[in-house]
């Protein structure tokens, strides 16, 4: 069946995000399992430029009318057989793109998010025109199927999430992938000297935009670092991440006179090397949160994990269940928790490797990827009942 696999994945957008690592890993495992795999993306960013240094074959193919022609060519000129869309920008390009064509590719649709698309046309008619929607958790899933409904929460966004319509038996939960080759345990103490942090702190870290409304709970992370001062003294803290929160961040900083406990680091290809020099990684999501790939790379680098149980975190949190879950918008949890695994201390090197064999084991890309060509052969062979 194999043979007659030709994959097209799109993105528009390849800008550095989770959902656009996540392209790149499926296309490089996909290419590792001999698979013809082609990505329709911008040619002129880092990502692109990462993507070709894999091996992996990409094509520019535009926007708006013009763009949907030169879909329709690319698929014709190179027998696509299978789209896969990943940003719900593209998901309908695709589906016009492939209804085009003939003869018609399956369209493969991935939903990397906690909450349905949000145009009505795409809530009503969308599992009408692709031929499987991937959801990258359970809870995604339940999301798309039962919707999910909070109109107590101090989010506004956890509302009101609408389920979409159709026939749900064609939402199938793929888990995402990350790189176990670059994520495992090592030692990373050369990084923890250039924010002079050694042996006797305990290093707690945070990993991730920060974006206004919300962010990802930077600012409960910080209030977390103030409150724990007295009682955590060999405490220290780390932001990771880039966005337009920052001044607002440095502000609350000098404001908690928490200059000498706090570092902010910008987003670095690095992030592999900080994970190893934290302690501890904290992910006190408040907003919405689809799965938490953050959490598995810290698992593979044997690293314990404070999480929010929010939405998909605790699917992720199950993987190895090293650290803490703690209620989503309680201060005093995280500052019980902080405390508690400080206590406990870092892991042993034989515990973190434990951990990292997990990770590889289920949520390697590679195993990403292997799962995807399972489904994809069963889409063109007719059957996706299992």
């Amino acid at each position: 069946m194999q043979e007659r696999l030709n994959v097209l994945l799109i993105n528009s957008v390849l800008q550095g995000g989770g959902t656009d690592n996540q392209v790149i890993l499926l296309a490089r495992g996909l290419l590792e399992l001999g698979v013809r795999v082609l990505v329709a993306c911008p040619q002129t960013n880092e990502l692109f430029y990462q993507l070709q240094s894999y091996g992996i074959e990409s094509v520019h193919w535009g926007k708006n009318i013009s763009g949907l022609y030169k879909l329709k060519e690319i698929i014709s000129r190179r027998n696509i057989t299978l789209l896969h869309a990943h940003h719900g920008r593209d998901y309908w390009p695709a589906i016009m793109g492939a209804s085009l064509s003939y003869p018609k590719p399956k369209v493969v649709l991935s939903r990397h998010m906690a909450k349905s698309p949000g145009s009505w046309i795409s809530q009503n008619y969308l599992l009408k025109h692709c031929d499987c929607l991937v959801a990258v958790s359970q809870f995604t899933r339940k999301i798309l199927t039962e919707g999910h409904f909070d109109p107590h929460c101090p989010i506004k966004e956890r509302h009101k999430r609408k389920p979409i319509g159709g026939d749900h038996g064609k939402i199938k939960v793929i888990y995402g992938g990350i790189d176990t080759g670059r994520f495992y345990p090592r030692n990373a103490s050369y990084l923890r000297e250039k924010i002079s942090v050694d042996g006797r702190h305990f290093l707690f870290g945070m990993v991730g935009s920060y974006d206004y409304p919300l962010g990802k709970g930077q600012l409960d992370f910080l209030e977390a670092a103030h409150k724990t001062r007295n009682f955590l003294p060999q405490g220290r803290f780390l932001i990771i991440g880039r966005g337009n929160m920052r001044e607002l961040l440095e502000e609350k900083i000098k404001s908690l006179s928490l200059e000498d406990r706090v570092f902010l680091i910008p987003h670095t290809p690095e992030i592999d090397g900080w994970l190893n020099a934290l302690d501890c990684l904290v992910h006190p999501a408040i907003a919405t949160e689809a799965f938490g790939l953050v959490i598995l790379e810290a698992f593979a680098c044997g690293k314990p994990v404070i999480a929010t149980s929010l939405d998909g975190i605790p699917e992720a949190f199950q993987a190895c269940q090293v650290g803490k879950l703690i209620p989503p918008w309680s201060i005093p949890d995280l500052c019980q928790a902080l405390a508690d695994v400080a206590k406990a201390g870092p892991l042993s090197e034989e515990k973190k490797w434990q951990c990292h064999k997990k990770i590889e084991s289920s949520f390697s890309y590679k195993v990403m990827a292997k799962n995807m060509l399972e489904l994809y052969n069963q889409l063109i062979m007719g059957n996706t009942e299992s």
